[in-house]
């Protein structure tokens, strides 16, 4: 019995000194005493009031006073963190299909944060075995120099002039949407 009586009045006054230190005691602004006075303060089922902590006041009928205990104002008083900002959507973006003599390039730029970590096709050149071959050749050496270089300003493939031009072409414009914040 006497554990009991102690744990709750250990109850009463920490949750007293609580109310004080958080409430900032006498020099809080008025919204907060006037809601930390607003009724009594639910105790863990001892049934009676804490004989150490002060009689609890009614708040005045003021306008100002309703008021501020019934709409408290955001930022005082509330625990509530702020909404992180807006993540993109992905972390890739796609060029546009750009068109040349042997076909069509299209790539599509994968990203972490601002930078380039792969670089995919979606489309090149295969319509006829030629194209398909330099197209193959050509690939990985324009996505691997776009990694490293981070950028559109590639070296162009040595028989593959056209399909180099038309990848960088849809590079280019891929990396400008990615520095608009815009992702697919």
């Amino acid at each position: 019995m006497r554990r009991a009586v102690l744990a709750v009045a250990g109850l009463a006054a920490g949750t007293s000194l609580l109310v004080v230190v958080k409430g900032g005691g006498a020099g809080a602004a008025p919204d907060t005493v006037a809601a930390a006075n607003a009724g009594p303060t639910p105790s863990a089922g001892a049934g009676s009031p804490d004989p150490s902590a002060p009689p609890a006041k009614k708040p005045v009928a003021t306008p100002t006073a309703t008021k501020k205990t019934t709409k408290p104002k955001a930022g005082k008083g509330t625990t509530a963190a702020a909404p992180p900002p807006a993540q993109p959507r992905s972390n890739k973006v796609v060029g546009p299909r750009v068109e040349n003599p042997y076909g069509a390039v299209q790539v599509v730029i994968e990203l972490s944060g601002t930078r380039i970590v792969d670089v995919r096709t979606l489309e090149m050149p295969d319509l006829e075995a030629r194209s398909d071959q330099l197209s193959s050749l050509a690939e990985p050496r324009l996505r691997d120099e776009a990694i490293r270089e981070q950028g559109a300003n590639l070296d162009t493939v040595s028989g593959a002039t056209e399909t180099s031009e038309s990848y960088k072409e849809s590079l280019r414009v891929a990396i400008e949407r990615m520095k608009k914040g815009e992702r697919d």
